[in-house]
């Protein structure tokens, strides 16, 4: 795939971006001045949008409408910030990509109802769609979340709960999105019912590692770097794979014991050095290196397409995160 191609399909998604970033400015302009004031600043922070990159480079490297594809990248992005709010509440943050938190500023209440409407919004722009199979793919997306999200609520502090069933949690609150975005993209741009099954292997491979990678980061990163406490979530009771992959019947009761005494005074760091001196974060690079592999294999297994360099970036980069 020649450079110019390349190039050309980046500039083509950096002005669906910015015609995404017109339309939710739009949404984000109702009758209820309070949720336009609380929810504009939020939205316009961005983020990454990699979920809306995914979707609109598979889309434009294929023969998609411009309004469509912009469209269901609204959508998405709005999917994603409702669920963020969301979470927000589940877990009482404070700040969220730099801002107070909704629920912090005008109460769980205002919060939810916040979310509630993105998720409704959401599925208005997606049911405008020509083709049910939107509806279906988000719904998917959504139940998704939420079923992985229940799940984490009943893991909290459960240090039992294996790793089975933490990989099925990642792929839900995570893998599932990002492989939809992928399947979103495909239809849009017309791919074939073979390529988009190959397209959706690397959105769940893409998924898993990045979680996978994320949870690395509680256990070795600066709150400089990441932006939040080391040790985060180990004080909130959400158990990752580090730590799962280590537990066993002599070291249970004690770990969990110890993360419990978090809140008493308890020192995180003597929890991580453990972790790590039992090869947890080992175990953890090993299934991320895997994942990544995984991902790599899926985009072989598709025809060259403009674009199709960026995924392979954005694999590379987590492995240079996992260093």
């Amino acid at each position: 795939m020649s450079q110019t191609n390349e190039l050309e399909i980046m500039e083509r998604i950096a002005l669906d971006l910015e015609g995404v970033e017109e339309s939710l400015a739009s949404s984000f302009n109702t009758g209820a001045e309070d949720f336009n004031a609380l929810i504009r600043p939020l939205s316009a922070a961005g983020g990454k949008r990699l979920r809306a990159q995914l979707c609109l480079l598979i889309a434009n490297a294929g023969t998609s409408v411009e309004r469509q594809r912009i469209r269901i990248a609204e959508a998405v992005e709005m999917l994603h910030l409702a669920t963020l709010i969301h979470d927000d509440v589940l877990d009482q943050a404070e700040i969220r990509r730099g801002e107070e938190t909704i629920h912090m500023h005008k109460g769980n209440k205002v919060a939810i109802l916040s979310g509630d409407y993105l998720f409704a919004k959401a599925f208005q722009i997606v049911s405008e769609m020509p083709n049910m199979k939107y509806l279906q793919i988000f719904s998917h997306i959504i139940t998704c979340l939420v079923e992985g999200e229940f799940m984490q609520m009943e893991d909290v502090y459960r240090i039992d709960q294996g790793i089975d069933r933490y990989m099925t949690k990642t792929q839900k609150k995570t893998a599932d999105f990002m492989e939809g975005c992928m399947e979103l993209g495909g239809l849009l741009g017309g791919w074939s019912e073979s390529e988009i099954v190959e397209l959706k292997k690397y959105g769940h491979a893409l998924g898993m590692a990045f979680q996978i990678t994320d949870d690395i980061m509680d256990y070795r990163e600066t709150t400089e770097t990441t932006g939040k406490p080391v040790g985060n979530d180990l004080r909130e009771g959400l158990l990752t794979y580090p730590l799962l992959s280590i537990v066993n019947d002599d070291n249970k009761d004690k770990l969990l014991a110890d993360i419990k005494a978090l809140h008493n005074g308890g020192d995180e760091q003597t929890i991580i050095d453990y972790v790590i001196s039992q090869g947890g974060i080992d175990n953890t690079l090993a299934v991320a290196d895997q994942y990544c592999k995984d991902a790599l294999a899926a985009l072989d297994a598709v025809r060259d397409f403009p674009g199709k360099e960026f995924l392979v970036m954005a694999v590379e980069n987590l492995a240079d995160r996992k260093v």
